[in-house]
C-alpha cells in the first residue's frame, strides 16, 4: 500500500540530486517550497562565478494548487520568503488571473508597499521549479520604490540592478492579458471559415 504522505500526485517520489530531493520533501510537508538565491554562495566549493547580480527567490509547487509559480527579485532572503508565502496563501482565495489582468496592487503584511504581479517570460532562473514542473506558468512579484512608483513608470527612483524584471510590464495602452495558454487546437481552416461566413444571414 502506498504511503499517502509520500504519494503526492504530480510530484516525483525521488530525485538523484539531494537538493531537489529536499525541495520535494518541503513540498510534501508544506504544500510548496521557496528557494532563495543570494549574492553570497554558501555551497561548498562554490567560487562565486555563478552568483546573480540581484538576489531572488521563487516557489516550487504552487502549480499543484492551480496557481502559477512566483518569483521576486531584489529583496533579502527573509523578506522574499515571507512575501512569496503570504502571496501563495492569498492566491488560494483570490483569482490570480483577474489580479494580473486588472494590474491590481496587492497590499501585504510582509512589505510596507503594495506589490504587483506580471507574467514571466524568462523562467531560466527558476531552476528547481523548472526541474520539477517544467511547464508551469510563472508570475513575477514586482515591488515599487518608496514613493509607490513601479519600474515601468516614469520617476522610478531605483537602479535596474535593484530589481531585475523578467516579466512583461503593464502597458499604458490596451488591456494586459494574463499568462497565455498554448492550445494544440488550430481552429477552423480557411475553407471552413469562408463556408461559415457564407451561411451567415445578411442584414
Amino acid at each position: 500500500m502506498a504511503d499517502p504522505i509520500h504519494a503526492v500526485p504530480g510530484l516525483p517520489r525521488w530525485h538523484p540530486n539531494p537538493i531537489v530531493r529536499s525541495i520535494i520533501e518541503r513540498i510534501r510537508i508544506h504544500g510548496w517550497a521557496v528557494t532563495a538565491v543570494g549574492e553570497h554562495c554558501m555551497v561548498e566549493g562554490c567560487d562565486g562565478s555563478d552568483q546573480p547580480d540581484c538576489p531572488f527567490a521563487y516557489t516550487s509547487g504552487l502549480v499543484m494548487h492551480d496557481i502559477p509559480e512566483l518569483a521576486v527579485y531584489g529583496l533579502d532572503m527573509g523578506t522574499a520568503g515571507r512575501v512569496l508565502n503570504e502571496l501563495g496563501n492569498l492566491l488560494h482565495t483570490y483569482d490570480w488571473a483577474k489580479i494580473v489582468d486588472a494590474r491590481a496592487p496587492i497590499p501585504l503584511n510582509a512589505l510596507d508597499v503594495p506589490v504587483m504581479l506580471i507574467e514571466i517570460i524568462d523562467k531560466s532562473d527558476l531552476c528547481m521549479s523548472n526541474e520539477l514542473f517544467p511547464n508551469a506558468p510563472a508570475l513575477q512579484v514586482v515591488w515599487p520604490d518608496d514613493l509607490g512608483t513601479y519600474p515601468w513608470e516614469v520617476g522610478y527612483s531605483l537602479s535596474q540592478q535593484s530589481q531585475t524584471i523578467i516579466g512583461i510590464p503593464p502597458t499604458t495602452t490596451g488591456r494586459v492579458v494574463g499568462p497565455r495558454t498554448v492550445s494544440t487546437h488550430d481552429g477552423r481552416n480557411r475553407m471552413e471559415r469562408r463556408a461559415a461566413q457564407r451561411r451567415r444571414p445578411r442584414t
